[in-house]
């Protein structure tokens, strides 16, 4: 197919080139002059707006930062619905607010396109490798006619509901992902201060019961897992600043239906902070480094 594909970061540029590598022809925007010329590094043609992108294309894809980045790529001047074409289908795959997501995909509907969502999961390593999983909201009908293309990116591809239902699933995984990250870097902490050897602390949790996918994955303690952040510097697969981001999300989904939560909200404080102390364009899994102890002549 014909893809324009709007948003070429951090994930966005290794997505893209997997749709590349599997034959898709790709017109590319990004605000970003260097996000462009990446974009033509690995095959796609670049264009001037995300109206021209959608105008030029069969089926328009969306990677961005935040709620306000979708509404202005699809609604602003020079936005996606400028150039869309009745009958187009719009993926947008950012990991935004399920009621933005709605909101948007009536305006897309209103032009006579369609609209789901389908937020990722797996960081950068999983898009590098086109093994992400992907969680989609929207008519059936729809899901299928763009599963072809998901498949380029992802190796699990989930219909979760409605418009939307793919941003609310992204959401719960990444509360509890957040959360963990948080937990797991407090613990490891705590027995750094008894002088307890991390890697043996690491065995005994996985065999019990606090054993947990960011342990085995992405263990904040460097050097215990090759492959983790923690072992490169933390070199993000998702930085501290999107999973503050996505926490803030969960939480005020949460507080929008009147459920309470009490770990979320903390679990965000804590990589704010971290982000604060410089280390938001880090991996979450560096919150391990602003948990440091106090000195003991420190009150508290």
């Amino acid at each position: 197919m014909k893809i324009g594909f709007i948003g070429i970061g951090a994930m966005g540029q290794p997505m893209l080139a997997n749709l590349v590598k599997k034959g898709h022809s790709v017109v590319a925007y990004d605000l970003a002059e260097a996000a462009l010329v990446g974009a033509v590094r690995v095959g796609a043609a670049r264009t001037g707006s995300a109206a021209a992108a959608a105008r030029d294309s069969e089926l328009v894809i969306t990677v961005l930062p935040s709620s306000s980045h979708v509404e202005s790529a699809y609604l602003a001047a020079g936005g996606v619905l400028e150039g869309l074409a009745a009958g187009r289908l719009c993926i947008d795959m950012s990991t935004i607010d399920p009621s933005v997501s709605r909101r948007v995909a009536e305006a897309v509907v209103r032009r006579g396109a369609r609209f789901i969502d389908a937020p990722v999961s797996g960081g950068v390593p999983r898009a590098v490798d086109g093994t992400l999983a992907i969680m989609v909201g929207g008519d059936a009908r729809d899901f299928e006619e763009a599963h072809p293309v998901l498949s380029a990116m992802g190796a699990n591809i989930i219909h979760v509901g409605p418009v939307g239902s793919g941003e609310v699933a992204k959401l719960c995984n990444n509360l509890i992902a957040g959360v963990a990250a948080v937990a797991v870097s407090e613990a490891f902490r705590i027995a750094e201060g008894f002088g307890v050897d991390p890697k043996v602390l690491t065995d005994v949790i996985s065999k019990s019961s606090g054993n947990t996918w960011v342990m085995e994955h992405m263990h904040p303690v460097p050097g215990l897992v090759g492959k983790a952040p923690s072992s490169r510097d933390y070199a993000p697969g998702f930085t501290t600043d999107l999973m503050a981001k996505d926490l803030g999300l969960a939480v005020n989904a949460a507080r929008e239906l009147r459920v309470p939560v009490v770990v979320a909200p903390a679990a965000q404080q804590a990589l704010r902070l971290a982000s604060s102390h410089g280390l938001g364009r880090k991996d979450f899994s560096s919150v391990y480094m602003f948990l440091r102890a106090s000195s003991r002549e420190a009150p508290v």
